[in-house]
């Protein structure tokens, strides 16, 4: 049990008292020294003192009777607040004080016994904590630096509907989940709502980047990875096929009203094919030719510019040198061409593999189905039809249909992956782009995961989604 002195003058000290004897903490014995008797209440475990504790005669013989624990100056007026700190460590240089302070009358205080409230501060950040979309951080736990944050999950947020076990948690965790006024411990199997109240705990930054996840906006295609849509055209692998990769990527323009495309062209060898891709330009769409040394930077500072949130490109030119892992540090969503036309894909289609990735790519995939109105089916197959249990995923996946208000199909055959795939006709394959794909050389030929042997199949488009790692 500890001995407490409280130091109070001023509504704010009355409040503090009252909470005291309203959460009836005992584990404690107070002593509360006041300038009248106003203040004094009846208690149980309270002792009141009426004196000047701004006189150094008069609360040294308080202090000598007791030895506290912690000494509490909760006083209106600063200047006074001030002497009786003073006092305090006149008669003691080690005790913990802790005080209110409405006008930095402490800031330049350098004592390491001294914990300073900052009473403007306190008001400040709550008031911001009623701001809409901001991230609310724990005030008074913890280390007090950001590393505890609560996140309300919005109803289009890319985390919704999805389980706890198929987020990445480097860094940081998701302790608790507050739903309809009832604390949940999740587990790996818990799925996320719209309008739950996460409790994230880790790295400060970490958790604000969290947040910005949470919270990014799945509104219209490509985002929230980006606004517009670029065309990368390596006229050295792709002359064959340039008309034909611009009307795709025009096709899928004019499928919004607010989209632009940036078409970057890299080893310009053919005047007429030039002057072809220039006769495009226009108010929305605009064309860059790069003579000579292709730049470091060129790609990026494209991106930047414009606002790019889909990058389009042929699978000779992701595959050169590389260009694949490049893209994939922009975390944008790729597209990359295949014989059939964009106007002729009747069904986007995701093959399972990693349950985690599945979900992560969920999202996308139905949007994509929506803005090109295919149709969208999940598909895992297996020669010896040895399924594994997927019910999580198909649970997220029938759960955004509904959301989404529409169809999906889930299939399930004995087949072969890369066979089945092949045989299929006029489909969009959505695959999660990781760090660890293989685009060129001789690993792509080894690594025998379902992703990137389908990467290497040149029938079918394919859109690349990035996810977390």
């Amino acid at each position: 049990m500890s001995n407490i002195l409280i130091v109070a003058d001023g509504k704010i000290s009355l409040k503090f008292i009252e909470t005291i004897e309203l959460k009836n903490v005992t584990e404690h014995t107070y002593t509360v020294l006041v300038k009248d008797e106003s203040y004094i209440k009846d208690s149980n475990f309270i002792n009141f003192e009426i004196l000047d504790p701004t006189s150094l005669f008069r609360i040294r013989r308080v202090c000598k009777k007791d030895k506290f624990a912690v000494v509490f100056i909760v006083y209106e007026n600063m200047d006074e607040a001030y002497e009786i700190y003073k006092n305090i460590r006149t008669l003691n240089k080690k005790v913990r004080v802790v005080t209110l302070d409405t006008d930095d009358k402490f800031k330049d205080i350098e004592d390491s016994y001294l914990n300073i409230v900052d009473v403007n501060m306190v008001i400040s950040n709550r008031l911001y904590d009623f701001l809409p979309n901001v991230p609310v951080v724990a005030q008074t736990i913890g280390l007090n630096e950001g590393e505890i944050m609560e996140v309300i999950v919005p109803f289009s947020s890319p985390y919704a509907f999805r389980h706890i076990g198929s987020i990445p948690q480097i860094k940081w965790k998701i302790a608790a989940i507050y739903r309809e006024d009832k604390l949940i411990l999740p587990t790996n199997a818990t799925m996320i709502r719209p309008r739950d109240r996460l409790l994230i705990i880790g790295k400060p930054q970490v958790l604000v980047n969290v947040y910005k996840r949470v919270h990014a906006k799945q509104g219209t295609f490509p985002e929230p990875f980006g606004k517009n849509f670029y065309l990368y055209l390596d006229i050295d692998k792709d002359a064959k096929k340039v008309i034909d990769y611009i009307e795709d990527a025009i096709y899928l323009l004019d499928k919004f009203e607010d989209k632009k495309l940036t078409i970057r062209v890299v080893n310009p060898n053919d005047f007429e094919v030039i002057n072809k891709i220039k006769s495009y330009d226009n108010n929305r769409i605009r064309s860059y030719i790069s003579f000579g040394e292709i730049e470091k930077d060129m790609v990026s500072n494209d991106i930047n510019r414009d606002n790019i949130g889909l990058i389009m490109v042929s699978n000779k030119t992701l595959g050169n040198k590389n260009f694949g892992k490049e893209l994939y540090s922009y975390k944008k969503l790729i597209y990359v061409f295949g014989d059939t036309k964009i106007s002729n894909i009747k069904e986007a289609t995701v093959v399972k593999s990693d349950e985690r990735e599945l979900e992560e790519i969920s999202s996308v995939a139905f949007y994509i189905a929506d803005t090109l109105h295919i149709k969208l089916s999940l598909r895992e197959y297996d020669p010896q039809g040895e399924f594994k249990d997927s019910q999580s995923v198909i649970e997220h996946y029938e759960t955004l249909a509904h959301v989404h208000n529409m169809k999906i199909d889930i299939i399930k055959e004995k087949k072969n992956p890369i066979k089945a795939i092949k045989e299929s006709k006029n489909i969009l394959l959505l695959l999660p782009f990781s760090k660890d794909m293989s685009f060129n050389g001789i690993l792509a030929f080894l690594k025998r995961d379902v992703d990137t042997l389908l990467l290497r199949t040149n029938r079918h488009p394919k859109l690349l989604i990035s996810i977390e790692e």
